[in-house]
């Protein structure tokens, strides 16, 4: 059964077809959290709320779009509002450094690979959700522009940028 259909059958009272929803997309979702916080317990923090939001406002989801665009951009939003807070209390609270360790990843992992991450961090927040969604979850510039409601080639754009900014900031190794 495709996402339509499911989304179809919850708005007309089904409450299972939710269930199916979220097992076909928390992991891709929760995979989305953990590149972007590194930890285990924040990426569920914030699947839960993502989930909690789309539950919301899946009455009103009128299947102009397509589900996970729909979802990505949730997702997006969630972790964007969740990162201005943590920035604005790290204002007020500056002791705390939070580690990033993908779980599951090895030392020698991409992530830890030559400083990659802390440069992905020093990103424009649009060139890092460009790059993280384009690259690490592996979606079309098509799709990247729908969720950040930017065009597609906005999202090239951007895209070009970061790959530019990283190999500055890392010293291009090529």
């Amino acid at each position: 059964m495709i996402d339509r259909e499911l989304v179809k059958r919850f708005q007309n009272g089904e409450q299972i077809a939710f269930d199916e929803l979220v097992k076909r997309h928390y992991a891709g979702t929760f995979s989305l959290f953990m590149r972007m916080a590194g930890d285990e317990m924040l990426a569920d923090d914030l699947c839960q709320e993502t989930y909690l939001r789309v539950y919301r406002g899946l009455t009103r989801f009128r299947n102009e779009s397509e589900f996970t665009t729909w979802l990505y951009r949730i997702s997006v939003n969630v972790a964007n509002s969740h990162f201005r807070k943590e920035k604005l209390r790290k204002i007020f609270i500056s002791d705390t450094e939070v580690e990033r360790h993908p779980a599951g990843e090895e030392p020698e992992d991409v992530w830890t690979h030559a400083g990659l991450w802390p440069a992905i961090e020093k990103l424009p927040k649009k060139q890092r959700t460009v790059v993280i969604l384009r690259t690490f979850q592996q979606l079309p510039f098509r799709e990247v522009g729908k969720i950040m409601e930017i065009s597609e080639n906005s999202a090239k754009v951007n895209f070009h940028h970061a790959i530019k900014n990283l190999k500055d900031e890392l010293g291009d190794e090529e």
